[in-house]
C-alpha cells in the first residue's frame, strides 16, 4: 500500500469498532518502518500520529504494541484466539509474560488479568544476576542501593531488574546532584523503542552491543555512544549534545564562509555602476535599502552589455561580479552618490549652455552695434560726398575789389594732376569707404579674448565638478592654449600696425 492509502486506512479504522485499532497499529508500524512520515515534514511517528489524527504518543504506541504482540507473523492479521477481545483487555494483556498469556481466554475479564499482574509483582524477585537485594544493617553509613550484598549498585547498573531500588544515574550527571537515565526503567520508552527503526541496534535493549566498563567489565550502554542520531527514542541528553555539535559545525562553516568572503575583493565603482545601469535607476528616482532588498533579494543573473557578468541577491545584500557581498544599505548609499554626480553634470551642462547662449547673444549685440555704426558712418560720408558735388553760389565781390590773378604754376603737369584730383575727389572718397559687409570669417582681438574667457571658465568648471572624461579635459585645455597663442599673435600684429602708422606719421611730419 502507498503512503496515502495507509493514511486513509488509519482514518477509516479509527472511525470504526474498537477492534480496528489493531489495524491502526499495523498501519502506523508500516509508516514508522519506512519513515514515510517525513514526506509530510514530520520528525517522528509520534508527531505524525498527533498531527494527522490527534493521537497521543501513548495511544499510538499502545496500538502499535497490540499489533506487534497479537498479530500472525508480525503482519496485518490478528491471531484467531484474540479476535473479539476489546482494546482494554488487549492493553492489559501486553504486560503478561508468554506463559501467562496462554492462560487468557475470551471469558477472562480485565479484572482477572490485573490480578495476575499484581500477584506477579508481589512475588519476591531476584536481581538480573540472580541474587537478592542488598540489605544494610541499621545504622550503617553505607546507603548505596544494589544487590548481592553490595557487589552491584543500582546507580551504574543498566540491567532489567525486578528489585531495582534506584534508577541508573545518567553518565553526565554530577555526583553531588545525580539525575536518572531517562530511557532505563521507563516503560513507555521501552514500548516506543521496541517498535522503532533501530530496535535491533539499541544498546539499551541489547547491552551486549555496548562497550564495557573498565574494572567490573559490565556493559555501559548510553545514547551518547550510539551512532544512530536519527533515532527518535534518543534521550534528551544525547539530543542536546547532537544539537551542540550541529551548532558547532554550523558556526565553523559560517566562519569559513566569512573568511572566504573576506578574501574576495571589494566591488569596484565600475561594478556598482554596471548594476546601477542594468536595473535602470533614473537620476531623479527614489532609492532605499528596503526597496532594493524587496526587488532583488531572491534575484540573480547578469546584465550582458552593461558590464554586469553576474549578480546574486540575498537577505543581507548582493554580490556583484563574484566580488565581496555588499549590504543593501551600502548599495543604496553608493547609488545615491552616483545620482548626485549625475545631477551635478546635468546642472553644469545647463549652466554651460546658458553661458554659451549669453555669449552668443552678446556677440550678436556687438555685431549689430558695429553694423549700425558702419551704416551711420556710411550715411555720413555719403552726405559729405553729396555736399561736395553740389555747385557753390558765386560770391559777391565789391566793385572796387580787383581779383588777384593766380600765380603762374611752375609745373604744368602738377596743375593738371591737382585739377584731376579735385574732379575725382568725391569718387575717391566713395571708393575709400565702401559699404561694410559683415564677413563670417572675420573676427577681432576682442572676439578672441571673449572666446578665451568663456573657454577658461568652462575648463575651470570641468575641474571643479570632477568625474569628466580625460579626453574632454584634454580637448578643453588644448582649446584654451590655442586661444592664448592667437591672442598673443593678434596683439603682436596690432602693435606692428601701430608702430608702422606711427613711423608713417613721423615721415609725413
Amino acid at each position: 500500500m502507498g503512503y496515502q492509502d495507509l493514511k486513509t486506512s488509519i482514518r477509516d479504522h479509527l472511525n470504526n469498532a474498537a477492534e480496528d485499532f489493531f489495524m491502526v497499529g499495523y498501519f502506523l508500524r508500516q509508516i514508522s518502518k519506512n519513515t514515510l512520515f517525513t514526506e509530510d515534514g514530520y520528525k517522528s511517528i509520534w508527531d505524525f500520529a498527533k498531527g494527522e489524527y490527534g493521537l497521543s504518543t501513548s495511544s499510538a504506541s499502545r496500538f502499535m504494541a497490540i499489533n506487534a504482540r497479537f498479530s500472525i507473523d508480525d503482519g496485518e492479521h490478528m491471531a484467531e484466539k484474540y479476535i473479539g477481545m476489546g482494546v482494554s483487555k488487549l492493553q492489559e494483556m501486553l504486560g503478561l509474560p508468554d506463559e501467562e498469556l496462554e492462560k487468557v481466554t475470551q471469558e477472562t475479564t480485565v479484572r482477572e488479568i490485573r490480578a495476575v499482574k499484581a500477584a506477579k509483582r508481589e512475588k519476591e524477585q531476584l536481581s538480573f544476576y540472580g541474587v537478592p537485594r542488598t540489605v544494610r544493617p541499621e545504622g550503617s553509613l553505607l546507603t548505596i542501593p544494589g544487590c548481592g550484598d553490595g557487589k552491584y549498585d543500582c546507580f551504574s547498573c543498566c540491567r532489567e531488574c525486578a528489585i531495582r531500588q534506584e534508577p541508573r544515574q545518567c553518565r553526565t550527571a554530577p555526583c553531588g546532584n545525580p539525575f536518572p537515565c531517562d530511557p532505563l526503567n521507563n516503560e513507555q520508552w521501552k514500548k516506543n523503542i521496541q517498535y522503532g527503526l533501530y530496535k535491533d541496534e539499541c544498546q539499551l535493549l541489547h547491552p551486549e552491543l555496548a562497550s564495557v566498563r573498565e574494572g567490573d567489565h559490565e556493559p555501559d550502554p548510553c545514547c551518547l555512544h550510539c551512532q544512530n542520531k536519527t533515532c527518535f527514542n534518543r534521550c534528551d541528553v544525547a539530543k542536546k549534545q547532537d544539537e551542540d555539535e550541529r551548532k558547532k559545525i554550523q558556526e565553523e562553516e559560517r566562519k569559513r564562509q566569512k573568511e572566504a568572503e573576506a578574501r574576495r575583493p571589494e566591488p569596484s565603482e565600475r561594478d556598482i555602476r554596471a548594476f546601477y545601469d542594468w536595473i535602470g535607476i533614473k537620476a531623479t528616482g527614489n532609492i532605499s535599502a528596503d526597496d532594493l532588498k524587496a526587488r532583488f533579494r531572491n534575484a540573480g543573473g547578469g546584465g550582458g552589455s552593461y558590464g554586469l557578468k553576474d549578480y546574486q541577491g540575498s537577505a543581507r545584500g548582493v554580490r556583484l561580479n563574484y566580488k565581496r557581498e555588499i549590504t543593501w544599505a551600502q548599495l543604496a548609499k553608493r547609488f545615491k552618490e552616483i545620482q548626485e554626480a549625475e545631477k551635478k553634470k546635468v546642472d553644469f551642462v545647463e549652466r554651460s549652455n546658458g553661458a554659451q547662449k549669453n555669449v552668443r547673444d552678446l556677440i550678436k549685440q556687438q555685431e549689430e552695434k558695429r553694423k549700425q555704426e558702419a551704416e551711420a558712418k556710411k550715411a555720413e560720408k555719403k552726405a559729405k560726398s553729396q555736399e561736395l558735388q553740389q555747385p557753390k553760389e558765386p560770391e559777391i565781390i565789391d566793385a572796387d575789389f580787383r581779383e588777384i590773378e593766380d600765380e603762374p604754376k611752375d609745373d604744368p603737369v602738377q596743375g593738371l594732376a591737382e585739377a584731376r584730383d579735385e574732379r575725382e575727389e568725391p569718387e575717391n572718397l566713395e571708393a575709400q569707404d565702401p559699404e561694410i559687409v559683415e564677413d563670417p570669417d572675420h573676427y577681432t582681438l576682442a572676439d578672441v579674448k571673449e572666446q578665451l574667457r568663456k573657454c577658461e571658465a568652462d575648463l575651470k568648471a570641468y575641474q571643479e565638478v570632477g568625474g569628466m572624461p580625460e579626453f574632454t579635459l584634454r580637448k578643453q585645455k588644448i582649446l584654451v592654449d590655442a586661444l592664448c597663442l592667437l591672442v598673443e599673435k593678434k596683439e603682436f600684429d596690432e602693435k606692428e600696425i601701430c608702430d608702422w602708422e606711427d613711423a608713417q606719421g613721423g615721415e609725413r611730419r
